[in-house]
């Protein structure tokens, strides 16, 4: 058989690549679901699993109350955010006119300082709504064309949920007895299954962790600055932390738009753009390498450009999907002969974690403390 040669090798490669990325958009409806659905299988099968053994409850009445359980979290959940926009709603007038105020005083501030008439920003401003509203009707029909497959995508998770639950020993022996063939090595594959779940359960609670952290915390700084509706602004940012990298960037722009328009205080947003620079230098240095970062152990820049492949082939759904995926890759190549190499880049090298190094410095300061009270 002849050997290919290196410029046929990659022309192989690239086309495999294109083919692979042209299936999962055409598929992305009927594959992100899934995906979906194998992480949140990973969440609630710590409970499934705890209904099933200790409580000795039949499988079936263990997967539906645990389904049950988050989808009950979920709809508490939404209930709340719910009566904050409801409160929002009703405040309405007085947020119209607190926002025409702040308009016409960033107006002034336009004709002022650069020289731009009143008249001139108005005339601009409705050249610009003429231009949406032109372009409005195509807008909708893709929107309702996306959100009708969106709903119907997500009505499917559950149904997929319950069966990968039922089904999990099953799916877990199929691939057992494949790799139990005297070409394979069976005890690898257990132990990587192992791994896999390991990480990946672990890496769904750390999120679950963070944007829960942020949350509070965002809830905190808005309500001492004075933003109103702090909590329902603070949910609302901190759900974009699901994203990895660019959603603590992005959220910053909500707090940001509301202080805008429901805030008289002209250093409000101020406040905001340095307490979301602090945050986010916190959340991706401290919080996400001690509370995820420990899992997945993956080369930031590699993270930052599977995000960016993953949000142009299957949009949001991907950028959340795509860490563990990675995660799940690099602990294959890890494992597996000949793909160390594969592994390597895909991580970096362990250190301790930021909180670790953290409480070694003030050991390191409460020691120094004692030995000159000693010393004294």
């Amino acid at each position: 058989m002849r050997k290919l040669t290196g410029l046929e090798k990659i022309t192989y490669i690239l086309l495999f690549t294109i083919l692979l990325v042209y299936a999962l958009r055409e598929a992305k409806h009927f594959l992100y679901p899934i995906a979906l659905a194998v992480l949140f299988s990973y969440l609630l099968f710590p409970l499934v699993n705890f209904l099933e053994k200790p409580l000795k409850m039949p499988r079936t009445l263990s997967i539906l109350i645990a389904i049950f359980f988050s989808f009950a979290v979920l709809y508490f959940a939404a209930s709340f955010f719910g009566a904050q926009i409801r409160n929002m709603i009703s405040d309405f007038p007085t947020i119209k006119k607190q926002a025409v105020a702040n308009l016409k005083s960033f107006q002034f501030l336009l004709e002022n300082k650069l020289h731009i008439s009143v008249e001139e920003q108005e005339r601009w401003a409705q050249q610009q709504i003429t231009k949406a509203l032109e372009s409005a009707g195509d807008i909708l029909k893709v929107v309702s064309a996306k959100a009708l497959g969106t709903i119907e995508a997500i009505l499917l998770i559950p149904i997929f949920i319950f069966f990968m639950l039922f089904y999990r020993e099953r799916w877990r022996n199929f691939i057992l007895m494949l790799a139990d063939r005297p070409d394979s090595n069976s005890k690898l594959t257990d132990d990587l299954m192992n791994q896999i779940s390991k990480v990946t359960t672990r890496y769904i609670v750390g999120v679950i962790i963070d944007v829960t952290i942020l949350a509070i915390s965002h809830s905190i700084f808005l309500t001492v600055i004075g933003l109103k509706y702090s909590l329902a602004i603070a949910i609302m940012t901190a759900m974009f932390s699901f994203i990895p990298y660019f959603g603590t960037l992005i959220s910053g722009l909500i707090p940001l738009t509301f202080s805008l328009i429901l805030s008289s205080n002209p250093y409000m947003p101020l406040f905001i753009i340095a307490y979301f620079w602090l945050i986010t230098f916190i959340d991706h240095n401290i919080l996400l390498p001690t509370i995820v970062g420990g899992n997945v152990h993956l080369n930031p820049l590699i993270t930052l450009l599977s995000v960016i492949a993953a949000a142009l082939v299957w949009g949001i759904p991907g950028m959340i999907i795509i860490i563990p995926t990675i995660g799940v890759i690099k602990i294959i190549c890890d494992n597996v002969e000949g793909l160390e190499p594969y592994g390597y880049v895909l991580g970096v090298d362990t250190h301790p974690k930021a909180l670790n190094k953290l409480k070694n410095i003030f050991a390191k300061m409460k020691e120094k403390e004692e030995d000159d009270q000693a010393e004294s």
